[in-house]
C-alpha cells in the first residue's frame, strides 16, 4: 500500500511565448480527443499549461515511482465523475489532481481510493468567511490570519475528501462532518494527512491536503517535488 504525492511550480515566464504553445500542443496530443477538446476550450493559456502539466505529473507517478507502463491514452474523462484509468491498470491505480495559483499536484495509489486538493491563500470577504465557518465557531475570534489559516485547512481537507469519495461538489460540503485526521462522508470515514508545499516565492502560501479511504501511515506517502516535465 502506498500512496505518491508530486507537485510541479509552472513558471511560464521562464519560456517564451512561442516555446509555451509547442509545449501545450505536444502535451494535449499525448491526450483522448474528448480531454484534447476540453484543453482547447479553456481560455488561459497558463490554465491549459496547469491542466496538462497535471496529467504529466500522474504519468510521471506511475511510471517512475510504481514502476509501470502507462499511456495517457488509457485515461478516460467521465462528464461528472474523476478521470480514470481504462483496462486491467485502472482496477487497482487511482489518482487526483488539483491547482492553484501556479502549483499542480497529483495524487496517486496502488491500493486506495485517493483526493487532493491544494489553494493559494488569498483574500476571502469576511461574509464568506462568516458563513463557511459558521459551525467551527470556536475559530472565529477577529484573529483574521487565523481565521483565514483555518478556512483553507478546512476547505482543503474538505475538497480532498470529496473528490476521494467521487461523489458531490463543494456544494455537499455541509453533509461531511469533519474531525482532526478526516471526516465522515457518504458513510465512510476518510483519513487526511497534509501535504506540505514548498516554493520559493515568499508572497504566496498554500495549503494542502489528501484524503484517502484506509488510515496510512506519514512514512508511506512519497512526497516529491518535480522541477522538469
Amino acid at each position: 500500500m502506498s500512496v505518491s504525492v508530486l507537485y510541479y511550480k509552472v513558471a511560464p515566464e521562464k519560456i517564451s511565448s512561442a516555446q509555451l504553445s509547442e509545449l501545450i500542443h505536444c502535451w494535449r496530443d499525448e491526450l483522448p480527443s474528448n480531454k484534447q477538446q476540453k484543453i482547447n476550450k479553456l481560455h488561459q493559456q497558463n490554465d491549459q499549461v496547469l491542466s496538462l502539466a497535471g496529467l504529466q505529473l500522474l504519468k510521471k507517478g506511475i511510471s517512475e515511482l510504481l514502476q509501470l507502463t502507462f499511456s495517457l491514452q488509457q485515461l478516460q474523462f467521465p462528464a461528472q465523475e474523476k478521470p480514470f484509468i481504462s483496462g486491467e491498470l485502472g482496477e487497482n491505480i487511482d489518482f487526483n489532481i488539483s491547482h492553484s495559483g501556479n502549483i499542480v499536484c497529483c495524487v496517486v495509489s496502488d491500493s486506495l481510493k485517493v483526493g487532493i486538493d491544494v489553494e493559494l491563500h488569498r483574500q476571502i470577504s469576511e461574509a464568506t468567511l462568516k458563513k463557511f465557518l459558521d459551525d467551527y465557531s470556536d475559530i472565529l475570534n477577529n484573529d483574521k490570519q487565523k481565521e483565514l489559516t483555518e478556512f483553507f485547512n478546512i476547505w482543503t481537507k474538505s475538497e480532498a475528501i470529496i473528490k476521494a469519495a467521487n461523489y458531490g461538489s463543494i456544494f455537499n460540503m455541509k453533509e461531511l462532518k469533519l474531525g482532526e485526521d478526516g471526516g465522515f462522508y457518504q458513510n465512510h470515514f476518510w483519513h487526511t494527512s497534509p501535504i506540505n508545499i514548498s516554493t520559493d516565492d515568499p508572497d504566496k502560501e498554500y495549503t494542502c491536503h489528501i484524503a484517502c479511504s484506509e488510515k496510512i501511515a506519514d512514512t508511506e506517502i512519497t512526497i516529491k517535488q518535480i522541477t522538469n516535465l
